[in-house]
């Protein structure tokens, strides 16, 4: 008799103007979170979705991940390192903000997720592009969060008028630097950012 094929896990690949309505939905009512631009994604977990943050001890060395989350008992886990070092605190609140993205729109994946073991187990019994359409829609949410499209467009669009070269070209890198520091979050997350709402065509940006 022929083994039964597992079925496998349905992950649903959004659209950007999806992850757009969950990201400000998400953020919705919780002004007390926001400072200037700068989104307090801890705040924003713990007040907003009643999640716990904890500290996991050599999560990265042991398991090659940076977080996990029970979805059960509603806590995010956290590369102990990850959390105290203050070099890292840009990674730090974009991993939070990505276990917050799979909270929101992945739960049913990680169901039964309740440990760094079933974490792996989870993934590795996806397929390269299930995994690839699972992590792109989180990081991009991720991205939303903490980047809200409401204060990023206006801000850009002041940015491109001021941040030019002598022939009237825009200083890309100049202005992904300015979002980084509005925002807090990293340069590659900045960038990602600008592109996923179209600036590499709106402005001809070199976003790659």
């Amino acid at each position: 008799m022929a083994a039964t094929k597992k079925p496998t896990v349905t992950v649903k690949d959004y659209r950007l103007f999806e992850l757009e309505r969950i990201a400000a939905d998400a953020l919705r009512d919780a002004a007390r979170c926001v400072r200037g631009r700068r989104v307090d994604i801890e705040r924003l977990i713990l007040e907003k979705f009643d999640l716990k943050i904890e500290a996991f001890h050599d999560l990265r060395s042991r398991w090659d991940t940076y977080a996990f989350i029970d979805t059960t008992d509603k806590i995010i886990f956290v590369d102990a390192d990850l959390m105290d070092q203050d070099r890292l605190e840009k990674k730090y609140r974009f991993t939070l903000a990505e276990e917050l993205a799979h909270f929101l729109i992945h739960r049913h994946v990680y169901g039964a997720c309740k440990s760094a073991e079933d974490r792996i187990r989870i993934e590795a019994s996806m397929d390269e592009q299930t995994r690839d359409r699972l992590e792109s829609n989180a990081r991009a949410l991720a991205s939303a969060l903490l980047m809200q499209k409401t204060t990023v467009e206006p801000l850009v669009e002041e940015l491109a008028l001021k941040l030019v070269d002598a022939q009237g070209h825009i200083l890309v890198e100049q202005l992904v630097a300015a979002i980084v520091c509005e925002y807090d979050v990293n340069f590659n997350a900045a960038k990602r950012r600008l592109r996923n709402l179209g600036y590499h065509r709106r402005l001809d940006l070199d976003l790659q």
